[in-house]
């Protein structure tokens, strides 16, 4: 998905701020179904915003900023999803006898 304006770039961020809270709340209730589903979101957002950084410093005149904040937020979200389900995987094979 190609960025275009100015517009996308702003949806990008709000998408990332959205996820970045539903990943703290799977993270507060440790619901692994909600964390696999968050975390390939999470994939998907953080490849349109690199094409949307690519097309930033490839001469469009958008500040490439609130993407570089957008990627930041969306990188640990989708860490910490990675966490948690580790986590969670582990908890399920140390309690199975």
């Amino acid at each position: 998905m190609p960025i275009q304006n100015k517009h996308e770039i702003e949806e990008l961020c709000s998408l990332s701020k959205k996820l970045e809270a539903e990943a703290h709340q799977a993270q507060t209730h440790a619901d692994a179904a909600k964390a696999k589903e968050l975390h390939t979101q999470l994939q998907k957002v953080l490849e349109h915003i690199h094409q949307a950084q690519g097309k930033a410093m490839n001469g469009d005149d958008t500040s490439a900023e609130p993407l570089y904040q957008a990627q930041l937020r969306v990188a640990e979200s989708n860490q910490q999803m990675e966490k948690l389900l580790t986590n969670l995987h582990a908890q399920k094979d140390s309690v199975q006898p």
